[in-house]
């Protein structure tokens, strides 16, 4: 849980976007790699956690979907002194979850593991399914579609 537990956490956010069911996938996850820790034999952890973790956050988002469960996440108070700086921020933090919510999962996935994780090409396109190449042409179409939903707001 200390290792890897953040990194599970960021993974089921960026696609469940709502910080209570990523904690409930984050356990589901942990659960999951203590049992099946003997069967990671020449694999590495990191990435079967992160494989589990989206596949997990996956399931809950469809679970949740035919239940006809809430959709997005409000935006919560970072505790910052200035007023006026954190209606700011929570303006765009909002807008930006709402631009990733229109994006469907493997792009919302791949922004969120390459820009908070930092993963390469390769490491994400072991996480999705997909090739290093398909991999680089999702990352700059979701790239241009969050651009075009954002407008005019840089990071």
């Amino acid at each position: 849980m200390d290792q890897y537990g953040a990194l599970i956490y960021r993974v089921a956010v960026s696609v469940v976007q709502d910080p209570g069911l990523a904690e409930d996938v984050v356990q589901e996850v942990l659960v999951k790699a203590w049992t099946s820790m003997p069967s990671w034999q020449g694999d590495v952890p990191v990435r079967w956690l992160r494989r589990v973790a989206r596949n997990e956050a996956i399931s809950v988002v469809r679970r949740r979907r035919r239940l006809g469960g809430p959709a997005g996440l409000e935006s919560r108070a970072s505790g910052e002194p200035d007023v006026e700086r954190l209606v700011e921020g929570r303006g765009e933090v909002r807008a930006l979850r709402e631009a990733l919510g229109e994006l469907d999962d493997v792009a919302r996935t791949l922004l969120v593991l390459r820009e908070t994780e930092g993963l390469s090409y390769e490491d994400l396109a072991d996480v999705v399914g997909l090739t290093p190449s398909a991999v680089r042409a999702r990352l700059y179409r979701a790239r241009q579609a969050l651009k075009g939903r954002l407008g005019g707001w840089d990071r």
